[in-house]
C-alpha cells in the first residue's frame, strides 16, 4: 500500500465531515481530514475489466414481485429513513455494478416486516432469485430466505436450496421474536448448516423492543442489533460449536469492533462463559465482515484489529443505499491507506474463496 500505515496498536482516527439528507437520502461528502487516507483515484468500471476481476458485493438486496405483492410498497417506504421505498430492478443493480467496478452482486430480501404464509412466499422468492440468477449469468448470486422462527419450515428450505438450487448461503436475521441467534431455538439450524459448511450472512432487523424516538431504527438499532446477535453467538460458544458455518456480519459488525474489549472482560467475568467461547480473540475472528456503509478509517481501522485480511468483504447494501452513498463509500474505500485492509483482498478474492468463484486469475486470498 501507498504511503505510511496507521499502526494497528495507536491508531488516531481524525474526522469526516459527512452531510446526510435522510429526506433526500443523499449522502455527500465534506472537507474530509482523515490520516490514513491516500490520494483517491476513480472508480474502475466494471466494462473496462475482466469480469472475473470485478468485484463481489456480498451486500445487495433484490425485490422479487412476490415479496412486493405481499407486503406493499408502503409498508417497504415506511422502514426507509427517506420513506420512499427503494427502487430495484435488474438493470438498475446491473447499472449500479458496472458503474462501481463490480462484477457479481449476491442478492438476498432485506429486513422487512413480518409477512403472511413465510414458508410459502419465501419459496417463491428463493426461486425468483435463482431465476434472477441464470438470466443474468455471472452477475448475480444468491442468499436464500429462511422461514424463521419456524425451525422445520427453515430446515426444509436449507435442504430445498441447496440441494436443488445451489444457493450461495442464506440471509439470517439478527433476532426473531426477541432471541438472538446464540439463543437454543436456533440450535437445529445452526447443527445442520454447520453439518453443510454453509454460509450465513447476518443482517440487521427491526428490535423487539421499543426504538427510541432519536432516529430511524436503522441508524442505530441496526448496528446494536448485529452486535447483540453476534455477541450471543460467541459467548453462547456457537461460533466454537458450529467451526463450519462461515458467518458474515453486515456493516462492519455494527459496533462489535468498538466493543471488543468490553465484551471480552465480561467474558472473563462471567461464571462458566470462558469455558465456552475457549480463545476470545478467536471468537471475534471466526466472522467474515463486510463493508457496507461503513467504509470510513476509524470504522475499518478498529475493523482491522481483530478481523484477519481474508475476512473483510466488499458490500454496498443496494438498493437500501442510494446511489450517491455508495459512490461516496466506494471513495472512502478507495482512499484507506491502514494495516490489515487490503483492497485486492477486499474487492474479491476473499469473496471469491468463500464462494467458489476463486479462478486462476485471482490473487490469493491465503
Amino acid at each position: 500500500m501507498e504511503g505510511k500505515p496507521i499502526d494497528r496498536r495507536t491508531f488516531t482516527a481524525g474526522a469526516a465531515v459527512i452531510a446526510c439528507s435522510a429526506t433526500a437520502g443523499m449522502v455527500t461528502a465534506g472537507a474530509i481530514t482523515e490520516p490514513g487516507r491516500a490520494a483517491v483515484s476513480p472508480l474502475p468500471k466494471a466494462g473496462a475489466m475482466a469480469m472475473t476481476q470485478g468485484k463481489i458485493d456480498t451486500h445487495q438486496h433484490y425485490f422479487p414481485k412476490a415479496y412486493v405483492d405481499a407486503v406493499g410498497l408502503d409498508t417497504l417506504a415506511a422502514q426507509m429513513p427517506n420513506k420512499k421505498a427503494p427502487e430495484w430492478s435488474p438493470e438498475r443493480a446491473i447499472a449500479m455494478m458496472d458503474a462501481n467496478g463490480i462484477a457479481e452482486g449476491i442478492v438476498s430480501v432485506s429486513s422487512g416486516p413480518a409477512i403472511p404464509d413465510a414458508p410459502t412466499l419465501l419459496r417463491k422468492c428463493n426461486d425468483a432469485g435463482a431465476d434472477l440468477r441464470q438470466r443474468h449469468p455471472g452477475r448475480f448470486g444468491l442468499f436464500a430466505s429462511l422461514p424463521l422462527p419456524d425451525i422445520d419450515a427453515s430446515l426444509k428450505e436449507v435442504a430445498y436450496c441447496l440441494d436443488t438450487l445451489k444457493v450461495d448461503g442464506f440471509i439470517i436475521f439478527t433476532s426473531y421474536n426477541g432471541l438472538y441467534l446464540g439463543d437454543a431455538h436456533f440450535t437445529p439450524l445452526l447443527e445442520e448448516l454447520d453439518r453443510r459448511g454453509a454460509v450465513a450472512f447476518i443482517h440487521p432487523n427491526d428490535p423487539a423492543y421499543a426504538v427510541p424516538k432519536i432516529a430511524p431504527a436503522s441508524v442505530l438499532e441496526f448496528p446494536f442489533e448485529t452486535t447483540r446477535t453476534a455477541t450471543s453467538l460467541i459467548i453462547s460458544g456457537a461460533i466454537r460449536r458450529y467451526p463450519k458455518i462461515r458467518f458474515i456480519l453486515s456493516h462492519a459488525g455494527g459496533t462489535l469492533p468498538y466493543l471488543v474489549p468490553r465484551i471480552s472482560l465480561s467474558i472473563s467475568m462471567m461464571p462458566g462463559v470462558a469455558e465456552q467461547v475457549g480463545d476470545v480473540p478467536s471468537a471475534f475472528g471466526a466472522f467474515y465482515y463486510d463493508t457496507a456503509l461503513s467504509a470510513g478509517v476509524s470504522t475499518m481501522t478498529a475493523l482491522a484489529l481483530i478481523a484477519s485480511p481474508n475476512h473483510i468483504l466488499f458490500g454496498t447494501d443496494f438498493p437500501m443505499a442510494p446511489l450517491t452513498a455508495i459512490t461516496h463509500f466506494g471513495s472512502e474505500l478507495e482512499g484507506l491507506d491502514i494495516a490489515g485492509f487490503e483492497r485486492a483482498r477486499v474487492y474479491r478474492a476473499n469473496a471469491a474463496r468463500l464462494l467458489g468463484r476463486h479462478l486462476a486469475g485471482d490473487s490469493a486470498a491465503a
